[in-house]
């Protein structure tokens, strides 16, 4: 079995997975606007949304794409994406770039747990708990 992450957005899915792909070193694979899909009838401004992206990095990969007309995104507030590193410069740097225009939630620190860890909202609305692997962690 896989799970693949499907993020969905508010007319902003390529600037986010701009920002993703510089974020977490990756690479746009795959881009279908909706003015592609020959089954549906969108407006001029409609047809430049995205109906499916996909990013790929070294360590995983997320779809994504634009809501319909009419269709409310919820934010995020019901889910958090975990991203988890072994690089703790690494880790910085994604949050940082992913902090831009966002809401830093907890600021990175260190915890009994692990030896950074912190959340932000970032500026399209996606929630990312970021933290160092907590695999064999004492502090």
């Amino acid at each position: 079995m896989k799970l693949k992450l499907q993020l969905v957005f508010q007319g902003t899915c390529e600037a986010a997975f701009n920002l993703y792909k510089d974020a977490f070193n990756g690479d746009i694979v795959f881009l279908f606007r909706k003015a592609e899909d020959k089954s549906i009838q969108v407006n001029e401004q409609e047809g430049e949304q995205i109906s499916h992206m996909v990013l790929k990095t070294e360590y995983f990969e997320i779809g994504g794409q634009d809501a319909d007309n009419g269709q409310t995104v919820n934010g995020g507030n019901n889910a958090k994406q975990v991203l988890v590193f072994t690089d703790l410069k690494e880790l910085h740097r994604t949050f940082d770039l992913l902090s831009q225009g966002g809401e830093v939630i907890t600021s990175l620190e260190k915890t009994f747990f692990s030896e950074a860890i912190g959340e932000v909202v970032d500026k399209f609305g996606i929630r990312w708990l970021i933290m160092m692997t907590d695999d064999d962690y004492s502090a």
